[in-house]
């Protein structure tokens, strides 16, 4: 691996180091230290087959739209491809999924502008999926903040960032499926020098992504992500469940790790969301009644079984894509491919 991805790894780590150094000082330090010691670590192994299930649907997923965009690619190698693609979870806006097309280009040939769609279709319907799972859990959540009835401010709060996620994904669709607003959009965009650069590639991404969203593709995508991160709300619930919180129920589990992942997903900017999943999911567990060297720890643990985990194994899978097709990943190349994916492509 090249120095400057391990420069990126490395200050990803310590901004990781510090954040949560600065939760467990904050939340008391002795308590934590008991909590994690009396967690039940035998229960690793089952919260982990929950959150594979969780993986192994959204390549489902992802393989749904492969075929739908005609892209002729080994099952096999698209199945590896997209968990290799976990590798690059943490980067600001999740660029570093641009892994996966380039993948496809470096090992099967297929060229990058035509799978590129198929990184921004998943992800789009893996909010739609926490979406309606938020929708289903809402219910058990409030009533448990609000037994009487009554919301405070902060359970207000909750309830208009729900609203505003339905909304801003209503909005996104009916932009993304009207033509002249997009084109007429990209317009405007393109007055500037940089726009009018990057122009051409933008108007081709929205012709190879526009054929992908329509109301079936969207349909089944979107049951399939909804049950898919239903498994890593059960992971959740069983994590909570072993740091003593034992009254929280699955529903309310569900709608935490939902709201917040689409929290971390509107903070765009941060790698994986860090900062953004971990204070909405203790603020979260705070409105619940959960003490904070309960939650403090189940933040941890989430994020260990969830987001590094998936990091750890998409570097696995593609040291065995490598073996496999007796090639390694050219890693200067995608750097490369990362800065100019907003450039037109040859």
């Amino acid at each position: 691996m090249p120095s400057h991805v391990i420069k990126r790894f490395v200050s990803i780590l310590i901004l990781v180091i510090l954040l949560y150094t600065g939760f467990v000082v904050w939340s008391d330090v002795s308590k934590n230290v008991q909590t994690l010691r009396a967690f039940p670590w035998i229960h690793i192994p089952v919260i982990l087959v929950a959150v594979l299930i969780n993986f192994f649907l959204r390549e489902l997923k992802w393989d749904f739209f492969r075929r739908a965009a005609g892209i002729n690619v080994p099952r096999f190698g698209s199945f590896l491809v997209f968990f290799s693609g976990f590798s690059m979870a943490i980067s600001p806006a999740r660029i570093g999924e641009l892994i996966k097309p380039f993948m496809y280009k470096e090992y099967f040939g297929q060229k990058m502008r035509r799978s590129v769609p198929l990184v921004f279709c998943e992800r789009l319907s893996d909010l739609f999926g926490m979406i309606v799972l938020g929708a289903i859990t809402l219910v058990p959540f409030m009533r448990a903040v609000t037994p009487e009835g009554e919301m405070d401010v902060s359970t207000k709060v909750v309830y208009l960032f729900f609203a505003f996620s339905i909304i801003a994904m209503i909005l996104l669709m009916a932009i993304l499926r009207n033509k002249r607003l997009v084109y007429g959009g990209l317009k405007l965009f393109a007055r500037g020098q940089r726009g009018r650069k990057i122009l051409p590639k933008l108007r081709h991404l929205y012709r190879s992504t526009y054929p992908l969203l329509t109301a079936r593709n969207l349909i089944v995508t979107t049951f399939i992500a909804t049950v898919s991160w239903f498994f890593e709300c059960i992971a959740l619930w069983l994590i909570l469940h072993g740091v003593g919180a034992t009254t929280v129920t699955i529903g309310q589990a569900g709608f935490i790790f939902c709201m917040a992942t689409i929290f971390g997903g509107f903070l765009f900017f941060l790698p994986g969301g860090l900062g953004g999943f971990e204070a909405s999911m203790m603020a979260l567990l705070t409105l619940l009644g959960i003490e904070n060297f309960q939650a403090v720890p189940a933040v941890f643990i989430t994020r260990a079984c969830t987001l590094f985990f998936s990091v750890g194994l998409g570097f696995l899978f593609i040291l065995v894509t490598s073996m496999r097709y007796r090639k390694a990943l050219a890693w200067e190349e995608f750097e490369a491919a990362e800065k100019q994916s907003a450039e037109p492509e040859d």
